[in-house]
């Protein structure tokens, strides 16, 4: 029996937190129960309502930001894959400068591709805000970023 209830309990418990989504309970324009999260989401969370953006806004950003991970995970994965030449290259009697021109050639290409990356989804967030918003954002970047916000009295 107390299988079933606690088993009930927790379903009803799920469907609320999957209803409730990114938001939460928003009452008087402050935040109760969950936080944002952690990582990225949570802080892009966190951004997103200091913004007060709205649902179309916020699909083109976290589209941007979600784009721009996955390309700066895959320049990380490309240089991951450059540690075999790089040992290699040290390993011998020599350090093989040719190898390590190489290595570095490929690490320069994948920070090449961060920064594009960087650029493009930079363009679609600011193309998705208001003139308001912008200079939310700018604040928010000039006060330390998402980890700044509670030093310099943003309610996130």
């Amino acid at each position: 029996m107390f299988g079933l209830l606690f088993g009930t309990l927790c379903l009803v418990g799920l469907v609320v937190v999957l209803a409730r989504g990114r938001r939460g309970f928003r009452r008087h324009g402050h935040w109760h129960g969950h936080g944002y999260g952690w990582g990225p989401r949570g802080a892009v969370n966190a951004v997103l309502a200091r913004l007060d953006a709205a649902p179309g806004q916020e699909k083109v950003i976290v589209a941007a930001v979600e784009e721009f991970i996955d390309r700066a995970r895959e320049s990380g994965r490309k240089v991951r894959d450059t540690r075999r030449d790089f040992a290699s290259s040290v390993r011998g009697d020599q350090v093989d400068e040719t190898r390590l021109a190489s290595v570095f050639g490929e690490h320069d290409a994948a920070l090449s591709d961060v920064r594009r990356a960087a650029l493009d989804a930079l363009r679609k967030v600011h193309e998705a805000l208001d003139e308001r918003q912008r200079k939310i954002l700018a604040d928010i970047v000039e006060s330390g970023g998402y980890f700044g916000m509670h030093r310099h009295g943003y309610a996130c």
